[in-house]
């Protein structure tokens, strides 16, 4: 090729009467090249960042106190909580009772929540409506080390509700 390029400046090309036309051309077509796969790369992973975000983001305005949605059934029959005893390991009542019951915050009946006594001290809690009485709430707890069934009540709406629980 009959061009040469500048010492100074790595890339640039020396103006000189030996500079041929059609090297400079396709120079300056391939760094035009170069410069539009790069364009078009950032804005296909922008695009994609916003995408990613639209799908992804929370928008915390949606998520009102509208009643939850279960996919699966969080309920037992009375019998199934009667057959429930303390020091039941909590996958054997699981696998009893079919379903892993709903946290305090997805309770819909939030005033039958109130009626239970604290829970005790390091454990975890899941809620179960009973199926044949459908006004009554059952709340497990199960000791947070081993898992062990610790308490098991049952609360129902109005005066004085229904109160059962073990110690």
């Amino acid at each position: 090729m009959g061009w040469k390029l500048a010492k100074a400046g790595a890339g640039r090309l020396r103006s000189s009467p030996w500079v041929d036309s059609t090297a400079t051309t396709q120079l300056y077509r391939r760094r035009q090249r170069r410069r539009a796969v790069i364009a078009w790369a950032t804005l296909g992973v922008v695009v994609a960042l916003v995408v990613v975000g639209i799908a992804f983001g929370g928008d915390d305005k949606s998520a009102g106190p509208g009643p939850a949605i279960h996919l699966f059934t969080w309920e037992m029959s009375s019998t199934q909580y009667e057959q429930l005893h303390k020091g039941e390991r909590e996958p054997a009542v699981v696998r009893q009772l079919g379903s892993s019951g709903i946290r305090e915050d997805e309770v819909e009946e939030f005033d039958l929540v109130r009626l239970f006594p604290p829970p005790p001290r390091e454990s975890t809690c899941s809620f179960w409506k009973l199926s044949d009485a459908p006004d009554h709430l059952v709340r497990l707890c199960f000791s947070d080390g081993d898992g062990m069934l610790v308490q098991k009540s049952v609360r129902a709406s109005g005066e004085g509700g229904a109160e059962t629980t073990l110690a």
